[in-house]
């Protein structure tokens, strides 16, 4: 089995000056946030007192392809390939392909098969105890926090206007404020509030150093300009997902860190986990949060299985099927069409149809992070796949995730 060290610089988080905007309005098409740019960088760690990891090199971390992954005491149940119908040659030579350079800068690589772990890969210093920035990844984890505020009834609808919950930064807005006052939290989870804010096609304004540098993230978010009527086309914001974030806060009456740790984090079992803060104490709810490979396998196979992890519910599977599947086309703003379309977005998820001529056991969704960071959720093939990487602000970062499903993993369970 592959046993070379693989050395990477690990990218980190640093004040990213503005004339890289350009480089970084191309690599957020795929759910790439920047980071933290300026401020110096808190974290609220679970348990007290972590801190996030940042591995520097190291051996890659495998087991024997024959044998289960570890058996550790976090829920996860373990098997092998063969026994949950996984062709592990195929398998092998993506290991191999590891080795020899062809992927580069990959951190952890997990496949879980009905409902059990059967492929546990770490590159670069990464085991199963190290947390990974997620980036924008966790804009669906964010997203599934509103799906239990609504489903506990914290959130009473998420087409009822936002404006209420911001009473007391509300009335300091002026411009377009009719617009605004018709933006609703279903807006922002399809990213359809209408903000003049881009970060995919390159088109702008990049919007998020600004927000990162600001001392007041809530109220510059509420301050953004309009471009367009609520509603009317999808335009990819981080800003619109800490909104989210700030929502369920406020419609909970608690910090979102205690309300994510008691409704899902302790739920699955998550024990290790930082997360960022604004200037002002706000839990950063678009990204920059960081947890164990394992611990997004979970996430993952918690909306395979319809809401529910190891027999408990945690979200309703109605939740599950809305935030899952195309809400509007996830395609240039303003170029939006309302017909069926192979590629779209949900509620914080990203969505793939199979084209014409290809498997329709493909079909399926995805959380997606600046450097690779990737939670692919096939419902017909009862299979969860995620990614870590280090390929931060570059397109290859998300490239090589789908090139390694397209090449080894699918082939090792179509076949």
């Amino acid at each position: 089995m592959p046993s070379r060290t693989f050395l990477a610089s690990r990218s980190w988080r640093s004040r990213i000056l503005r004339a890289l905007s350009a480089l970084l309005l191309l690599t957020a098409a795929f759910g790439m946030g920047a980071g933290a740019l300026a401020n110096e960088t808190r974290h609220l760690c679970e348990p007290a007192g972590g801190r996030p990891d940042q591995p520097s090199g190291g051996a890659a971390v495998l087991h024997r392809l024959d044998r289960a992954p570890q058996r550790l005491n976090d829920g996860w149940a373990v098997s092998t390939l063969k026994a949950q119908g996984v062709d592990p040659r195929p398998l092998e030579a993506m290991l191999k392909a590891v080795e020899s350079g062809r992927f580069t800068k990959l951190d952890s690589i997990l496949i879980a098969r009905h409902g059990t772990l059967v492929l546990e890969a770490y590159f670069n210093g990464f085991d199963h105890e190290t947390k990974h920035d997620t980036r924008s990844s966790f804009k669906s984890i964010t997203s599934a926090l509103a799906g239990i505020a609504l489903d506990k009834g914290v959130v009473a609808n998420i087409d009822a206007p936002i404006a209420g919950y911001f009473p007391d930064y509300w009335p300091g807005i002026e411009e377009s404020a009719e617009k605004k006052r018709r933006i609703t939290l279903a807006h922002l989870l399809t990213m359809t509030p209408g903000f003049h804010a881009e970060e995919s096609w390159g088109i702008g304004p990049f919007r998020e150093n600004d927000m990162w540098e600001s001392d007041d993230w809530l109220r510059y978010t509420l301050d953004l300009p309009m471009a367009g009527e609520p509603g009317s086309y999808f335009s990819y914001s981080s800003s619109t997902t800490f909104l989210i974030g700030q929502v369920v806060a406020r419609a909970a009456a608690e910090p979102l860190p205690a309300f994510a740790k008691r409704e899902l984090f302790d739920p699955l079992g998550m024990t290790d986990y930082c997360w960022t803060l604004t200037a002002k104490g706000r839990a950063v709810a678009q990204g920059s949060f960081f947890m164990r490979p394992r611990d997004m396998a979970k996430f993952g196979q918690l909306f395979l299985d319809g809401g529910v992890w190891r027999g408990r519910r945690i979200l309703s599977e109605a939740w599950v099927r809305t935030a899952t599947r195309r809400h509007v086309e996830a395609g240039h703003p303003r170029r939006q069409s309302p017909g069926p379309s192979p590629s779209g977005y949900g509620y914080h998820w990203w969505t793939t149809a199979p084209r014409p001529g290809e498997d329709p056991r493909t079909a399926h969704s995805f959380a997606s992070g600046n450097g690779g960071q990737k939670i692919f959720v096939f419902p017909k093939l009862d299979l969860v796949v995620v990614f870590n990487g280090s390929h931060y602000n570059r397109r290859l970062g998300h490239q090589q995730p789908r090139q390694i499903l397209t090449d080894f993993i699918l082939p090792a369970v179509l076949d």
